[in-house]
């Protein structure tokens, strides 16, 4: 009997760790939207890596564009990466609205969702904080409003604060609100 316990603890603990995305020794790779060159972005002598997934059409993704790029600012010592994966937005409409945002990080082009599948984001935005070895420290929305002019808290800049102060993110995750991802 013990060993059948055993047996499905073991089966258990593989099956979860199965469903928790790895990332350790990978960075984020991709189609940069503009140059159209390949490029790849890791935590890797930073203090982490900030992906997000965005819309060039998704107004809860547009609301919080001045807030990325305020948290680009504020913390340099992160380093910040956008992910366009919606295959129902042509690529010179993502490239006009992201060039005419003037996002101060890269933006990489998804073909095929694969980011999005890779990371099982969900909605834009979606964000992710990643240490420089690739461990998740935090995922979910920017704040907690589709709106972010009416968010009453901002999960985003208060993990990067915690990490910036060498604390432990204290919400690791937070609902992520918006416009789904359309896959390929």
């Amino acid at each position: 009997m013990k060993h059948r316990s055993l047996s499905f603890v073991l089966s258990l603990t593989l099956l979860l760790a199965s469903a928790i995305p790895s990332f350790a020794a990978e960075g984020v790779s991709g189609r940069d939207l503009f140059s159209q060159k390949e490029i790849e972005t890791s935590g890797t002598g930073h203090s982490g890596l900030i992906v997000v997934f965005l819309s060039s059409k998704c107004p809860c993704s547009n609301s919080h564009l001045p807030e990325l790029k305020s948290l680009a600012q504020t913390y340099p010592d992160f380093s910040f990466v956008a992910v366009h994966s919606n295959a129902d937005e042509p690529e010179t409409q993502a490239q006009d609205y992201f060039k005419s945002q003037a996002l101060p990080f890269p933006v990489i082009q998804d073909v095929d969702s694969k980011l999005a599948i890779r990371f099982k984001a969900l909605k834009t935005p979606h964000a992710f904080v990643m240490s420089p070895t690739g461990e998740i420290l935090y995922q979910g929305g920017v704040s907690n409003s589709a709106d972010f002019s009416k968010a009453s808290k901002h999960f985003l800049r208060d993990a990067l604060q915690d990490l910036k102060e060498h604390h432990s993110v204290r919400t690791t995750e937070g609902r992520t609100l918006g416009c789904m991802i359309k896959r390929s």
